[in-house]
């Protein structure tokens, strides 16, 4: 048993022949002298080994011990230059189908980010409504009085009772904080009609009031970018009538617009009282 080749075994060291004859050393297999590396080139024409070159493993005492060291030692050789036939193969093809191609800049594999819509809305609901109003992007978070007054008023004009109307929701876009989540606007219309769906069927509601120029897209969808105050549509995937005005913070800052709001909530109203 070779003491120290279990050794170097055992901690993982590779053992090495050399390829020329050493002094005080014994000789490595005929094989070895006309080895070479798969990662090194190969000459254009071979050089011819003389007989001086390749030496021969003398005779020793203990030649079946010497034998069989050698024996491993070819074993392990020949692994690891099957190992490094392959290894570099592999690592070419991983390369060759991460590599982008030839002449190809690197921002044309990126995916542009689609632009992030801004907006914010207050939504409330009664039986029969779903109110949806656009508040201004630069603005409190909190309501201020006179908007919650102005919004109960508008409750009572619709001929809703104000003690069943839902306390009013914020909903805001982008809905988190973050450059690389994907905050679209197919996102956006998703998380619009998934709040408008939920609140459809906690008051199985039969309107949805749009206050604001901006808002039919993300109630109806992007094909109802324009729709005109007063008129009385109906939602291509709900079973509920869309009626747009103005936004309440006009009619605050405007209050000659009350009156056009009125005249536009006539269909509703009308339909209320019959």
């Amino acid at each position: 048993m070779n003491t120290q080749a279990e050794y170097l075994k055992q901690l993982g060291v590779d053992l090495w022949l050399p390829r020329a004859p050493l002094a005080k050393a014994a000789a490595s297999p005929a094989w070895v002298y006309s080895f070479t590396h798969p990662g090194q080139d190969q000459p254009s024409e071979p050089e011819a080994k003389s007989p001086a070159q390749i030496v021969k493993p003398p005779a020793t005492k203990g030649g079946h011990a010497l034998d069989g060291q050698h024996a491993e030692q070819r074993s392990m050789a020949h692994i690891s230059e099957a190992l490094a036939e392959d290894l570099p193969a592999t690592s070419r093809k991983d390369d060759q189908q991460s590599a982008p191609a030839a002449g190809a800049s690197p921002a044309a594999h990126r995916v542009a980010p689609q632009p992030v819509p801004r907006f914010r809305f207050v939504l409330t609901r009664t039986p029969r409504f779903v109110i949806v109003d656009e508040l201004p992007n630069a603005g409190p978070q909190a309501l201020s009085d006179p908007y919650k007054k102005l919004l109960v008023g508008l409750v009572r004009a619709l001929g809703e009772d104000p003690q069943q109307m839902s306390l009013p929701v914020m909903l805001q876009w982008p809905h988190l904080a973050g450059s690389k989540l994907n905050q679209g606007s197919e996102e956006a219309f998703k998380y619009v009609q998934l709040t408008l769906e939920s609140m459809q069927k906690k008051s199985r509601a039969e309107h949805i009031l749009m206050l604001g120029a901006g808002l039919s897209r993300w109630v109806m969808g992007e094909q109802h970018s324009e729709v005109s105050c007063g008129e009385l549509l109906l939602h291509p995937q709900k079973n509920m009538s869309c009626l747009a005005s103005a936004t309440l913070s006009e009619v605050l800052r405007l209050p000659e617009i009350k009156r056009q709001l009125w005249i536009d909530l006539q269909p509703l109203v009308g339909g209320a009282s019959e």
